[in-house]
């Protein structure tokens, strides 16, 4: 809906300002005080401001239902952790007995590498990708936020040096892997986030 309104800007020769899409419809609306924008237009933006209300009502009530749950509130003190994450962490692992250790966990999420090997050759392919997708999505998306905001953290420090070698996407997504273990350790250990100790996890 965001790119209807923009493609029909730009035929306008219109371009609002840049902002959060929260404020989407209140940039474009800017851009036409003196004109009154088409009805078509007016109705994607009303449709829009009301989903924005949508969302922010489920991100109150998923903060509400992580603060809740005393496993998520411990997870939400890893760096880049949020309500989402956490609680879509302790849904999909369910019972932590289940693993009997952090790399069961990575690989139950597909954060591992896959193998292509036969008798005569061994060849190790990108993650598998298993498990459950939007988890996945939502640990690389912590790594990403982790790497952007904590950068005096002994994890970012790990981070880069993974970065200089192999590159940002495979940095971030062994940083990824990385905070799978981090969040089983805490969960199973019932403790919080330490720098000093989850950087040699």
């Amino acid at each position: 809906m965001v790119n209807t309104v923009r493609g029909w800007l730009r035929a306008e020769g219109r371009r609002p300002r840049s902002g959060e899409l929260s404020t989407f419809a209140a940039r474009v609306r800017a851009l036409y005080a003196e004109t009154p924008l088409p009805t078509y237009v007016e109705r994607q933006l009303r449709v829009l401001e009301s989903l924005n209300d949508e969302i922010a009502d489920a991100d109150r009530e998923l903060a509400t239902t992580a603060k809740a749950d005393p496993v998520a509130r411990r997870l939400m003190t890893v760096p880049g952790v949020g309500p989402s994450t956490a609680v879509r962490f302790v849904a999909a692992l369910d019972d932590i007995s289940r693993f009997k250790g952090a790399h069961m966990v990575e690989s139950y999420l597909g954060l591992v590498p896959g193998e292509d090997s036969s008798a005569e050759r061994k060849r190790r392919t990108s993650i598998t990708k298993a498990g459950p997708t939007a988890l996945r999505w939502c640990l690389v998306q912590a790594a990403w936020a982790a790497r952007r905001t904590r950068r005096k953290d002994p994890m970012h420090r790990w981070v880069d040096e993974v970065e200089k070698r192999r590159g940002k996407r495979v940095a971030v997504l062994a940083l990824a892997r990385k905070l799978a273990g981090i969040l089983f350790a805490i969960w199973r250990n019932g403790t919080v986030y330490e720098p000093r100790r989850s950087s040699a996890v």
